[in-house]
């Protein structure tokens, strides 16, 4: 099968490349060995936009706020929802009270001059912002964002496959043979030929780039968050902390899109197929953000780990294979992998061209629908018929319509249809999903043994 593009990885880095893709005249396939998009780095981060990324002068930097800036129109489009609210670096104590101005004075030099308000507020201004934290005064720095990042990875998968980008899920890439005008995929599922080679394949990347004969190394680092019922803060609230914490990284108090709190992430380094939690972890996150809130009322529903790739010089690589110039490599994208990816997408569309592609913009671009819920159809007071109302998961209001659309727009598998609809997510966790594998497995026609939690050689249900 011949194509002018393809794309290596189907997440939020793949998708938003051959989202930018599909606006021009050329053939595109998304390659994955995943069963559905979003599976890798994806589908293990807090959803946050940042804008505070050290060190400054850093690629992932200078992406992240082009990246950031590009959002709000991208989200419009692909009717995803972004919240806009502020993040709070808090001081706690009297030495951390006195670098508040030495602080503000770097931040608002880098950050303040693109745009980002960032001020500081006193103990009497901090709790009027936010009465539940607890601190002596804090930095503001404006302009963050939180966003329902499993919508966006499906709306951005519809929007390509409404606009002709081809996708191979489930597909294993073996090997690779440049060629003078391209290169041929080896998969487990056939041959693909492209003239040109996008690997956005996270924490493949680095052997997928072995196969073009181009090395580069990379550590696996795993983030382990925390997850509470209800909003304990408006805004996203961290430490501030003068001396870097290794085993924290950054991470934060962070309100989420889904009306729920994480702490996190943590930082470790492991494998790449390491997603455990254990006590420690859970402790680490604990004595960090505690101490931040007045209120210590809190319902922990769940907690979890994501896998980032990190690089050798601990930044983003974006650059042409040195075996061909139509073959492109990004490797290491972690955080603030999210809020850089559209960055990332048009550079990388730069780059193809300066490579010869010739993009020719499409005159006949398709949009996409609205994800629309029936609770919210209900909630507007909207009319519904048969079986809408049958409700499946009681804690987020998920309907067997709900799982039919998620089907219908592609999910196969329990993670696709809880990314779409957010099965399972509420704090029960999972108390219904005896009754969703089974409505599930009725929608595609299956018997509930052939359903996996999330593809390969998962499972949900043996007898």
């Amino acid at each position: 099968m011949n194509y002018d593009v393809a794309v290596m990885g189907s997440g939020v880095v793949g998708l938003f490349i051959a989202y930018e893709l599909a606006h021009y005249r050329v053939r595109v396939i998304v390659i994955d060995r995943e069963a559905e998009p979003g599976f890798g780095v994806s589908r293990g981060h807090a959803g946050v936009i940042h804008v505070v990324q050290p060190p400054f002068n850093s690629l992932r930097s200078r992406l992240a706020v082009e990246g950031n800036r590009l959002y709000d129109d991208v989200a419009r489009r692909l009717h995803v929802k972004v919240r806009r609210l502020s993040t709070l670096l808090v001081a706690r104590n009297p030495g951390q009270l006195i670098a508040l101005p030495a602080v503000w004075l770097i931040l608002n030099r880098v950050y303040g001059r693109r745009g980002f308000r960032v001020r500081i507020l006193g103990p009497r201004g901090l709790r009027r912002l936010e009465p539940n934290v607890n601190g002596l005064g804090a930095i503001e720095v404006e302009g963050y964002g939180v966003i329902n990042s499993f919508e966006l990875v499906s709306q951005l998968y519809n929007f390509c496959r409404l606009n002709g980008v081809d996708f191979a899920l489930g597909t294993e890439v073996k090997d690779a043979k440049v060629l003078g005008d391209g290169a041929i995929i080896i998969t487990s599922s056939g041959e693909y030929r492209a003239r040109f080679v996008i690997n956005a394949a996270g924490l493949y990347s680095a052997d997928i780039a072995r196969l073009f004969g181009d090395e580069y190394r990379l550590e696996f680092g795993k983030g382990v968050m925390l997850v509470f019922w209800g909003e304990q803060t408006k805004s996203i609230v961290t430490p501030l902390q003068l001396i870097p914490n290794p085993k924290t990284k950054g991470g934060a108090i962070i309100p989420t899109a889904f009306g729920t709190t994480i702490w996190g992430p943590s930082l470790s380094i492991g494998s790449r197929d390491d997603r455990s939690v254990n006590e420690g972890d859970i402790d680490v996150l604990y004595r960090k953000f505690s101490g931040l809130l007045r209120d210590r009322k809190f319902t922990p529903i769940r907690a979890y780990a994501g896998v980032r790739p990190i690089p050798e010089g601990d930044d983003f690589i974006i650059t042409h294979s040195k075996v061909s110039k139509r073959i492109v490599h990004v490797i290491g994208i972690e955080s603030p992998g999210l809020t850089a990816a559209p960055a990332i997408a048009r550079r990388v569309i730069d780059m193809l061209r300066n490579a010869g592609a010739e993009l020719i913009p499409k005159d006949d671009v398709r949009e996409v629908e609205p994800m629309v819920m029936m609770k919210n159809v209900i909630g507007s007071g909207g009319a519904i018929k048969g079986d809408q109302g049958e409700v499946i998961c009681p804690c987020m209001g998920v309907t067997r319509t709900d799982i039919r659309e998620a089907i219908r727009h592609g999910a196969r598998t329990l993670d696709g249809i809880a990314f779409r609809t957010g099965l399972g997510m509420g704090i029960c966790q999972g108390m219904c999903l005896g009754r969703a594998i089974k409505v599930i497995s009725e929608e595609l026609g299956i018997d509930p043994r052939e359903l996996t939690k999330s593809g390969g050689n998962s499972w949900l249900v043996t007898r």
